[in-house]
């Protein structure tokens, strides 16, 4: 795939190879590579032609171009002055708001973000599905259920809320990046988060990118190709949600639902320069959806379901939504624990109790533990340098720092299934030491255990010293050239004990600053290269205690208010 990778812009607007059915050596092309096209196309096909971008400003649009594209919907005349402002002054709290007082009506609300995802997508690569014309006849429904009710349909009436790829919606397809899926149908129906997404009055409009297998973190595959990183194209967008990363980044969408397993939601967040947050695993519901392996796998880390958003606010706002929905009733793997709001006002703490729902107040000092390095994966300059500065403020805040499986390899065989080739990132994050590992029940037991031990040795630290977080850094490093990006140790952490985390973006690369925080002698994995990720977006990761989702919400507030000041 890299090596014509350079023209994937093109590929993706006209639907097509430039040079017709040859690969870029001149040979025949595989029979996928059809299929894949066939696929662009149709969604081509969905983009009306005066929301296009010209050839030319597609031109210079490829994975060995450094330039920023954010501009580019601001500057490209596409969009009118209104849906400028639409797409640009708010979040979606601040949209809601609008909507639910008639300020603003859904379906211009609808088609400013359908126009400017049409184009994030011209740029970045981002969508798998394109449904503007379902998206654009339901805002019209919701505009007329507002003046007969005189009231919004839910919290989030009129939202346009993206997708990542492998949520089930009724009569859209799903097909994960895989070109045996290809000939699947349509949907037959929603899976649980999508139908409550719609009974809050939510718009859905696209579904974004993800990387062949899930199990990357450069969203790329073999039917619809990379998603470009829209702050430096040379680097990855992130991954398993990099569609997702790069389309709320251009502000394509505002709020968007992924998936986590190892890092998905976060690793994105971090790449592209927005929020992203990790539930506890069933506090969102995650049933229905479509799955790159196998279904009902016994291992105690799970994927799960949660949002990344442009603030932090739209984050609670998605997770209070859909857990008020009371999703234990559509989803059966969705824990019945209803959301427990949380408040910081400038008195002492207490709690009342409010139509049923605990509100608690705070405004006590925070207790952080901070993680620092895995001695294998040092800390590149920049992040170094975010992760001090974070822990520096936080100080001076008054607040206090202490330092202290899938054995059968089922999507690789769907890959084969189809005929295609493995993407060049699947290569940097296998374990060379388990390629000869055979699987057993006991060995499954095993890592059980080993994971009991680490939740339990977490949870005594944090315990004992009375922490109510944990501050550390998504990665090693800023977002990274293509294909490079590797172990996503940082991130996985949260899986592995089931606390719910989050990513705020925090300071951008900047080798003037992050040169007094270069250590000689040390070897830098992945190699670490300041010219080509000048720029490139510094984050925090902050994780909670198990089930406290709210409580890491509220306590969120506290840093990033420390952190912008």
């Amino acid at each position: 795939m890299t090596s014509s990778l350079k023209t994937s812009a093109l590929e993706t607007i006209f639907g097509h190879h430039p040079d017709g059915a040859k690969s870029q050596e001149g040979i025949d092309a595989p029979a996928w590579h059809g299929l894949a096209a066939k696929k662009r196309a149709s969604n081509l096909a969905k983009i009306p032609q005066e929301w296009r971008l010209p050839r030319d400003t597609l031109k210079d649009i490829h994975e060995e171009s450094k330039i920023s594209v954010l501009d580019v919907p601001r500057s490209c005349g596409l969009l009118t002055t209104d849906e400028l402002r639409i797409t640009e002054d708010f979040d979606a709290t601040g949209l809601s708001e609008q909507l639910s007082t008639g300020a603003l009506k859904a379906y211009d609300v609808a088609k400013a973000f359908c126009k400017r995802a049409a184009i994030a997508h011209q740029l970045t690569n981002c969508l798998t599905e394109i449904f503007f014309d379902q998206a654009l006849e339901r805002a019209k429904m919701l505009d007329e259920y507002y003046e007969r009710e005189k009231k919004p349909l839910g919290p989030l009436h009129g939202i346009p809320i993206s997708l990542k790829d492998s949520y089930v919606v009724k009569n859209v397809h799903h097909t994960l990046g895989y070109i045996s899926f290809l000939d699947r149908p349509p949907a037959e129906n929603n899976s649980p988060i999508v139908q409550i997404l719609l009974d809050l009055g939510a718009v859905l409009y696209v579904k974004t990118n993800i990387p062949q297998t899930f199990m990357t973190a450069d969203s790329e595959n073999n039917v619809f190709g990379r998603t470009l990183n829209p702050r430096r194209l040379t680097l990855t967008a992130g991954g398993s949600s990099g569609g997702e990363g790069a389309l709320i980044a251009m502000r394509g969408s505002l709020l968007g639902v992924a998936t986590d397993v190892a890092g998905s939601i976060r690793i994105p967040a971090l790449c592209n320069g927005v929020y992203g947050f990790k539930p506890t695993a069933n506090r969102l519901p995650f049933g229905g959806n479509a799955a790159p392996g196998r279904l009902g796998s016994p291992s105690p880390i799970v994927p799960l379901a949660g949002p990344l958003a442009t603030t932090l606010r739209d984050c609670e706002l998605l997770a209070r939504s859909v857990v008020g929905a009371e999703p234990w009733l559509l989803d059966d793997g969705a824990l019945n624990v209803p959301w427990r709001q949380q408040t910081l006002l400038p008195s002492p703490s207490s709690s009342s109790v409010t139509n049923g729902a605990t509100t608690t107040t705070t405004t006590k000092p925070l207790r952080f533990g901070l993680i620092t390095e895995d001695p294998t994966r040092p800390l590149h300059p920049p992040v170094l340098r975010a992760l001090r500065t974070a822990a520096n403020k936080l100080s001076a805040a008054g607040h206090t720092i202490f330092f202290a499986l899938d054995p059968t390899k089922t999507p690789l065989r769907i890959i084969q299934d189809g005929g295609e080739p493995p993407i060049k990132s699947l290569h940097t994050v296998r374990v060379p030491q388990n390629d000869g590992w055979t699987a057993s029940l006991d060995a499954l037991w095993e890592l059980v255990v080993e994971r009991k031990r680490i939740t339990k040795a977490f949870h005594d630290v944090v315990v004992g010293e009375r922490l109510d977080a944990l501050l550390t850094v998504p990665h090693c490093a800023t977002a990274v050239p293509h294909d490079t990006y590797g172990i996503p140790g940082h991130t996985v952490l949260a899986n592995v004990l089931d606390w719910p985390a989050a990513v705020l973006p925090f300071g951008v690369a900047e080798k003037g600053r992050d040169a007094e925080f270069l250590r000689e002698g040390v070897e830098y994995v992945p190699p670490y290269a300041p010219e080509e990720v000048e720029g490139a977006p510094c984050a925090v990761q902050v994780l909670g205690r198990p089930m406290r989702d709210e409580e890491l919400l509220r306590d969120l507030e506290v840093v990033e208010k420390v952190l912008r000041a």
